[in-house]
């Protein structure tokens, strides 16, 4: 649900969670169907109040245990190096603020999913808050309706509950809840009339009616993602015919370049060569055959212009060979390791550059060894959006420590806090819209990285402990 979206039914809802944590400590058990809105509440409920000086939120899952989501509450209420220990939520408190204020307030989602041994430990938390002057402490449990009367009715020390429950919206209500966040989607009149129609027969939930908008959202994605795709294909197909119409001009030019560079044919060698062919032809009568004999013997012998020793070569036929200076010497004096030696080298120059280029590799995948702190960026992010908290630790080594562990260079926002008078690094992970969107982050990490134990984190909170350390 938007949370632009101004209903009255919410409105007395969410006055009435003010008014049960203004003053006492009490357990306020908010219950509704599925798709009632509990979620849209809570997230409203936490962002609302500035004045909470502790604000602990709580989204439960099926695989979480007591002691996650023990860790989970007190890493936001004191200090997270707390999570290893065993002690109960009321021992960590006494131990850290027995003779100080404590005004806090526990949201916990889904709740019919938390733990026996952390539900008896809020009820024993909030019975000794009622008996100290200095703590009040107001535990908030949303849950489907009697899905926690079971483990309830087992409990030691229960305190009074605060019971809440969320009903359809009412005509008004709904009629305003349709023309903002589903009417719209539809772009035609008919499929507007239809929506209304079907509205009518439904329970006026706000997931009920949420999902009258799913099948025109779907429609727009997939037109959207349709027009991608054609857009991508047309831009490939486009610069493929360009890639091969310019390899086709290259392979003309690098064809013309061979045909020119190709020797041709001397004019006088033709000629030469065709002459005694044609001279030949010359002399023979037209009218009658002739008989030719071969008169050479009665020729003189040819006169020989230059002549040929045994091995030698025409020095047309003869190729130059230049040889170094060094390789001479090493033939003179019949040593032999002179090409062994330039080898060498060689082969010393090649592995003297790939111990380079290894080098430069390895240089790449360096870690960061500077811890930056984007603390302006995180102010100016909305405080109605949340974060993932992954890590908080006490010193700026902890941090990059933990940041090149999980390779999150240039993907997680850190900033510094004080808790009881300490110094603190937090690690953040993006921003989101919800807390549901957030928590489906969580589980979309790395399996090693949901071992650290990440929970969600509204902006506002953030931005409260940025501003406490300044």
């Amino acid at each position: 649900m938007s949370h632009d979206v101004k209903l009255g039914s919410q409105t007395q809802l969410f006055e009435a969670l003010q008014l049960f944590t203004q003053f006492n400590s009490n357990l306020i058990s908010v219950e509704g169907d599925t798709g009632s809105g509990k979620s849209w509440l809570a997230q409203h409920f936490l962002n609302s109040d500035k004045e909470i000086q502790t604000l602990s939120f709580l989204l439960c899952l099926p695989s979480q245990t007591t002691k996650q989501q023990r860790c989970i509450l007190m890493g936001q209420l004191l200090a997270d190096s707390l999570c290893g220990t065993d002690e109960t939520l009321t021992q960590s408190l006494e131990h850290y603020r027995k003779d100080q204020e404590c005004n806090t307030t526990l949201i916990v989602d889904d709740a019919d999913l938390l733990c026996q041994g952390l539900l008896s430990e809020l009820c024993e938390l909030i019975v000794t808050a009622q008996n100290s002057p200095l703590w009040q402490v107001n535990v908030i449990l949303f849950s489907k309706p009697g899905a926690l009367d079971q483990k309830l009715s087992v409990v030691a020390q229960l305190p009074d509950i605060k019971s809440i429950i969320i009903p359809p919206f009412n005509d008004e209500d709904t009629q305003t809840f349709l023309e903002q966040l589903v009417v719209p989607h539809a772009k035609k009149d008919k499929q507007r009339i239809r929506i209304y129609q079907i509205a009518e027969k439904i329970d006026h939930t706000p997931g009920k009616l949420l999902a009258l908008a799913e099948p025109y959202i779907h429609n727009s994605h997939w037109m959207r993602r349709f027009l991608l795709v054609l857009i991508a294909l047309l831009i490939a197909m486009g610069g493929w015919s360009w890639w091969t119409s310019y390899q086709s001009r290259i392979d003309d030019q690098k064809n013309d370049a061979m045909l020119i560079s190709q020797p041709q044919i001397k004019p006088e060698q033709s000629l030469t060569d065709s002459e005694p062919a044609s001279s030949a032809q010359a002399t023979l009568p037209t009218t009658q055959p002739v008989k030719l004999e071969d008169d050479a013997k009665n020729l003189p012998p040819e006169v020989m212009e230059k002549t040929v020793s045994v091995g030698e070569q025409s020095a047309d036929n003869q190729k130059r060979v230049v040889v170094s200076a060094k390789v001479v010497d090493a033939l003179v004096d019949g040593d032999n390791s002179v090409g062994n030696k330039s080898t060498v080298e060689n082969t010393s120059a090649v592995v003297a550059n790939n111990a380079v280029a290894t080098s430069g590799d390895k240089s790449s995948a360096t870690a960061i060894t500077s811890l930056v702190l984007n603390t302006d960026e995180l102010l100016n992010i909305s405080e109605d959006r949340y974060t993932l908290q992954l890590a908080a630790v006490t010193s700026k080594q902890e941090a990059l420590g933990f940041i090149n562990q999980f390779s999150l260079q240039h993907k997680v926002r850190v900033y510094r806090t004080i808790r009881n008078q300490k110094e603190w690094f937090v690690v953040t992970y993006q921003d989101f819209a919800t807390i549901q969107k957030t928590s489906e982050a969580a589980q979309d990490l790395p399996i090693n990285l949901q071992k650290e134990l990440p929970w969600p984190k509204s902006m506002a909170q953030v931005q409260q402990e940025i501003l406490r350390a300044k």
